[in-house]
């Protein structure tokens, strides 16, 4: 009886022993993992193509079937013309007009305030 609780007594302190050198071990991994931090990434969207696009959807919404068929006709006949221009432009080497830029950051915090650390780098961007 006496060998079979000193051999509980063994496995209690190799069982503590293992517990806690697991926990360490899983703070450091954890402290490297966190101080490395995750590259986030950056999605470039064209807000003004976005809106073009809404505005001739609402547009065409308003118009009959007849109305929005020669209007999509219209439209399509005046965009071949802008590409054909831009082609143009290009091919002479004028230099176009520089357009303003905007950049939006849709930020999506947490309450921990944890990415505040990739907001910092996309604002540096």
């Amino acid at each position: 009886m006496e060998l079979i609780s000193l051999y509980g007594l063994f496995l209690a302190k190799v069982v503590t022993i293992v517990v806690a050198i697991g926990a360490v071990v899983l703070l450091v991994v954890s402290q490297g993992m966190r101080r490395q931090g995750q590259r986030g990434e950056l999605n470039l969207v064209d807000l003004g193509e976005q809106y073009k696009e809404t505005q001739r959807e609402m547009r065409l919404a308003r118009m009959s079937h007849a109305e929005q068929k020669a209007w999509v006709k219209e439209f399509k006949k005046q965009e071949k013309a802008d590409q054909k221009l831009k082609k143009q432009r290009a091919k002479s080497g004028a230099v176009a007009a520089v357009k303003p830029c905007l950049y939006v950051i849709d930020f999506k915090g947490s309450i921990g305030a944890q990415e505040v650390s990739s907001l910092r780098e996309e604002i540096s961007a």
